[in-house]
């Protein structure tokens, strides 16, 4: 097994704090927490998701941390279904989001509820008061924005025009799926990637008032939680599962990552050695990439524009 990187998970504040803890929690011991993990699995067993908002399953979850790390980070990297056998709480949106806290030392939910909010609304006016600047497919998106007759959520407004900025596909992040559609008619009837998406259920992405979270071909989750909860959700587990963002929407999620959550690492995020690769399906050496060019001149371009007209 790949040891893994002691500096690493010591030292990279802005990316990942406790990436791969190496010190037992105080009193704990390896069968400890095996035995732990163990009454996890048979609470799991016995009374399923509902178990959830139990305190024992709260404590049990943040006692075991380490030995989720440990399993997440082993080599080969395990599949989600894997990770979700061994770990069925993790997946759900409370406990991922809390061990993301862990991991990142930051309120990825809160953080993200206050900037789409504000950022956001800057963001779309930042575009807005520029239309003449920008490209076919920006001014097509804003355009649409404009004939919405609903109020529209400007954080996810203001991805799907950085995504058109930047040339990223709208389904490398979101699919549409009709809003009475089931977890099951979303697999029979939907061709879902490896790699995470938002299914948003509605006639539109903007309208949507429920979603879904697909890994691996599989819908993980459901939920009629807001926009930025779910989003919260899908960014998450790439830092949780040290999932590399998909090509083709790497800079609109850096720009997210840098931009809305500001995790700046100076290299990359602190993350696992080694991936699956998307192609091949082998198991690669990863490779850190410095700041997106792209996502470095338009994070300048809006603090000009945002400090010449606040």
């Amino acid at each position: 097994m790949e040891t893994p990187n002691p500096k690493c998970a010591r030292t990279d504040s802005y990316g990942c704090v406790a990436w791969q803890p190496q010190q037992l929690p105080q009193g704990e011991t390896r069968a400890s927490l095996l035995e732990k993990k163990r009454e996890l699995l048979s609470i799991f067993s016995h009374e399923g998701s509902r178990a959830a908002n139990q305190r024992r399953v709260a404590e049990l979850m943040s006692e075991t941390y380490i030995s989720q790390r440990s399993d997440i980070n082993g080599f080969p990297p395990p599949s989600v279904s894997d990770i979700q056998t061994n770990w069925p709480f993790l997946l759900m949106p409370s406990f991922l989001l809390q061990h993301f806290k862990t991991l990142t030392e930051i309120e990825l939910e809160k953080r993200l509820q206050e900037a789409l909010k504000t950022k956001g609304k800057r963001l779309l006016n930042f575009f807005k008061s520029q239309l003449m600047k920008w490209s076919a497919s920006v001014k097509t998106v804003l355009s649409s924005l404009e004939a919405q007759t609903e109020t529209i959520n400007p954080g996810l407004a203001s991805i799907l025009v950085l995504m058109a900025q930047f040339k990223d596909q709208e389904d490398a992040i979101f699919l549409l799926a009709d809003e009475t559609a089931t977890k099951a008619d979303v697999e029979a009837q939907m061709t879902l990637p490896s790699t995470p998406r938002l299914i948003m259920l509605g006639d539109s992405i903007l309208g949507a008032k429920k979603w879904m979270l697909s890994v691996e071909g599989k819908v993980l989750l459901h939920s009629e939680l807001d926009f930025p909860t779910a989003l919260a959700v899908f960014f998450g587990l790439f830092y949780v599962l040290n999932m590399e963002y998909p090509v083709e929407a790497a800079t609109t999620l850096e720009f997210i990552q840098r931009f809305f959550v500001r995790i700046n690492p100076e290299n990359s995020k602190c993350a696992a050695k080694y991936m699956k690769s998307k192609t091949t399906g082998k198991t690669v050496q990863k490779k850190n990439h410095p700041l997106n060019p792209h996502v470095a001149s338009l994070i300048s371009s809006f603090i000009d524009f945002d400090w010449q007209n606040d």
